[in-house]
């Protein structure tokens, strides 16, 4: 009777650990499934939708089709085409707008740019070696539909990247990145029809100024 009658708990509660080695196994586990995935993975090829805001700037929405490509390389082709295009390899980045008939090049190592985060994709073995902090978002829903959400933070300052958020599928496959820089711009990239080992033409990587195109050197 004193059990059922007392309006106090008779023991004192703590949350029990078990939820916490549960939740921590979970993720460690999901994380070997992207690394073992993308560690061996030499190139990859699909379709994307990209949308960019900012304070002060309107949402930006685009699409087209993107390659990747170990060790750093990377071609966006954006629609309609022909469109724009942004080109990287271990040497050098180009951008060209066609109805500028400008192309700017830049030295990889000095540039920093929303796209840039897709190199770590390919041939990424340790995550937690980028990574400073990796957990599931606050706002993962727990296996909803097989898609989770993490949240990356990136160990190095310079980057201008905040943090990092992936949608993964249960299989480890990334399908959405979205990132906030440090003036909390965000820019969010969704991937359809991936087509996983694909190797692009060696000139995919390549870009040649069409003639009548100014170049521009970004320093």
């Amino acid at each position: 009777m004193l059990l059922t009658l007392s309006p106090v708990p008779l023991f004192s509660y703590s949350p029990s650990p078990v939820s916490h080695i549960f939740v921590s196994g979970e993720l460690d586990s999901l994380i070997a499934r992207i690394e073992k995935r993308y560690g061996n993975m030499r190139g990859l090829a699909a379709e994307f939708e990209q949308s960019y805001s900012g304070a002060g700037v309107r949402e930006k929405r685009e699409r087209g089709r993107l390659f990747l490509q170990r060790p750093r390389k990377m071609r966006w082709e954006y629609e309609p085409k022909p469109g724009k295009l942004f080109v990287v390899n271990n040497r050098e980045v180009w951008f060209y707008a066609p109805e500028d008939r400008v192309a700017t090049r830049a030295d990889a190592s000095k540039i920093s740019d929303a796209r840039f985060p897709f190199l770590f994709l390919l041939g990424q073995k340790n995550l937690r070696r980028e990574f400073r902090e990796i957990a599931f978002a606050s706002q993962d829903a727990g296996a909803s539909g097989g898609i989770r959400t993490l949240r990356l933070v990136p160990k190095r300052k310079d980057t201008g990247i905040r943090e990092i958020f992936l949608e993964v599928t249960n299989e480890g496959q990334i399908t959405k990145i979205r990132q906030t820089d440090e003036a909390n711009a965000v820019s969010e990239f969704s991937l359809t029809n991936v087509r996983e080992n694909y190797i692009a033409p060696a000139e995919a990587f390549e870009f040649k100024p069409p003639q009548g195109v100014s170049v521009r050197r970004q320093k």
